[in-house]
């Protein structure tokens, strides 16, 4: 995994991570590029999905405003 794709994925301190959590009520743990979705089933696996999601758009910076987007969509 490359680190700068890894820190767009994540944003500024994890504020991307903090957004899907707070959004789908999961609980994601990171080590490295290894990343871990706790919660309901459903919601741990939407979030999962939106993570590989979100690292296929991090060639570039994403936005809370991109995170949110893709919430919604």
């Amino acid at each position: 995994m490359d680190n700068q794709r890894l820190a767009n994925l994540c944003g500024v301190m994890d504020e991307n991570l903090k957004q899907l959590e707070t959004a789908l009520e999961v609980t994601i743990t990171r080590r490295g590029e290894h990343f871990s979705v706790q919660g309901a089933k459903d919601r741990a696996a939407r979030a999962a999905g939106l993570l590989t999601r979100f690292y296929a758009q991090s060639g570039r910076e994403l936005s809370i405003d991109d995170v949110q987007l893709g919430l919604v969509e």
